[in-house]
C-alpha cells in the first residue's frame, strides 16, 4: 500500500471554507473533550472552533447524523444518535481529533474511547527500516484521540491515518464501524518502516482484522 505524504499547516485554515453556522449541542461536546482531554484537546487555543463545510476536512468540527435499530428492540423504533466529529489540536502533519456520541433525545453525551493494540518492533538495523520480525501484538488499550480521522455516513464507519512524520514513510491506520451504540475496532494496519520500501518485505502489517 502506497501512502501519500501527510501535511497539514495551521496557516492553511482559511482555504478549507468553513461554514459559520454551529449547531446545537456542539458546545457540550467541546465541553466534555476540553474537560477529559485537557491540553491534548486544547483546540490551537481557538476560543470558537468552526464548523467544517461538506467538502472541507482537518480544522473544524463536524456533526454526523444517523439512526439505527438497537439489538436489545430489533422491531422497535430507530434511535436517532448524534456524532460530534472535534478538532482538538495539530502539529506539523497531523490532527487530532476526539468524537463525542449522543443518542436518543434524553442520554448523556459521551465521549467515546477507542481500542487499538499495543505493538512491538523488532528492527534489523538502525536507521529502522527493516523488520527482523512481524510486528508483535502485546495486547490492546483505549484512546479518545485519533490522528487525521474521517467518517463514512454510509458504512458507519470511523478511519484514522498517523503519519510517524511529514514524508509520511511510517505510519499506522485504524477502521472502527459502529454497532449497537459503540464502535468496534474492526482492523488495524501499519507500516513501522522508514526509508525507501524493502521489495522482500511487505509493504505493509495488517496486525488486527476482525473475523482472524
Amino acid at each position: 500500500m502506497k501512502v501519500l505524504p501527510v501535511l497539514f499547516l495551521a496557516a492553511a485554515l482559511p482555504s478549507f471554507g468553513l461554514a459559520a453556522e454551529r449547531p446545537e449541542g456542539i458546545a457540550a461536546a467541546e465541553a466534555i473533550a476540553r474537560a477529559a482531554l485537557g491540553a491534548d484537546c486544547d483546540m490551537n487555543g481557538m476560543e470558537e472552533v468552526p464548523m467544517a463545510g461538506p467538502e472541507a476536512e482537518g480544522f473544524g468540527h463536524a456533526v454526523h447524523r444517523f439512526a439505527y435499530k438497537p439489538d436489545y428492540d430489533p422491531n422497535g423504533p430507530d434511535v436517532e444518535a448524534e456524532l460530534y466529529q472535534l478538532f482538538c489540536g495539530s502539529g506539523a502533519y497531523n490532527i487530532r481529533n476526539a468524537f463525542v456520541l449522543k443518542t436518543g433525545d434524553s442520554d448523556t453525551p459521551k465521549l467515546l474511547a477507542f481500542a487499538a493494540p499495543d505493538l512491538a518492533y523488532a528492527y534489523a538495523d538502525e536507521e529502522n527500516s527493516r523488520l527482523a520480525a512481524d510486528p508483535k501484538v502485546r495486547g490492546f488499550h483505549a484512546t479518545a484521540l485519533l490522528v487525521n480521522a474521517s467518517f463514512d455516513e454510509k458504512t458507519r464507519t470511523i478511519a484514522s491515518h498517523a503519519a510517524w512524520r511529514g514524508i509520511g514513510d511510517a505510519w499506522d491506520s485504524g477502521s472502527w464501524v459502529f454497532r449497537d451504540g459503540t464502535f468496534l475496532l474492526v482492523r488495524f494496519e501499519v507500516d513501522p518502516t522508514y526509508g525507501e520500501p524493502d521489495p522482500a518485505a511487505p509493504e505493509s502489517y495488517v496486525v488486527f482484522e476482525a473475523g482472524r
